[in-house]
């Protein structure tokens, strides 16, 4: 029985290889509820875990010929939707005005899983000490783009230089933006999980 099933299935996996529609449907029949529920358990969003389904689904349509008969479809689903929540994550993380962001969320202390307490002033703090550990020309750009809101293209005409300077100091300030505040960061990730 079951190495019948495992050839229906490998059927369908030959089918989607092959861009036949009707075979897409039935694995998407087949594990898009698994898959839903595996998001929504890591995310804690039933909007997020739409949107990663789908997504998943449009990529393995996308990269239907590349998917191996051999390997675990299973795996690979969830191996791609996994790094499409991870995405997500960290565009949530990139994204944030640190100073409205934490305002909003933050107001009262928030306990992290060491039972240590942060609150808007500590990292208000501790966002300003890794901003003046930053040479003053990134300093200036993330403090443009991220506080400011501005664009790459009008910080470059603000600052008078080049697009790709202005992505190159913004990503090297990101970096150690990061890696100064990444306990806290670690700490906001957790809380939008709880979400």
């Amino acid at each position: 029985m079951k190495k019948e099933i495992e050839d229906i299935h490998i059927r369908h996996i030959e089918g989607l290889k092959c861009g036949r529609q009707a075979d897409f449907n039935k694995l998407y029949s087949i594990y898009a509820d698994l898959l839903y529920g595996f998001v929504l358990n890591l995310t804690k969003s039933p909007s997020i875990a739409e949107d990663v389904l789908q997504e998943t689904f449009l990529r393995i349509w996308q990269r239907r010929e590349s998917v191996s008969i051999e390997l675990s479809f299973k795996s690979y689903l969830y191996t791609i939707a996994k790094n499409l929540v991870m995405d997500s994550f960290r565009k949530q993380v990139q994204n944030i005005n640190f100073d409205t962001y934490i305002q909003s969320e933050y107001q009262h202390p928030v306990e992290d899983y060491m039972g240590q307490k942060i609150n808007f002033d500590d990292f208000t703090a501790k966002l300003e000490s890794a901003k003046e550990k930053l040479p003053p020309r990134q300093k200036e750009v993330f403090e443009l783009s991220k506080e400011k809101g501005l664009t790459i293209t009008q910080i470059s005409e603000q600052l008078d230089i080049s697009q790709k300077t202005v992505k190159n100091q913004l990503s090297l300030a990101l970096k150690t933006i990061k890696q100064e505040l990444t306990p806290l960061l670690h700490v906001i990730l957790l809380m939008m999980l709880k979400q």
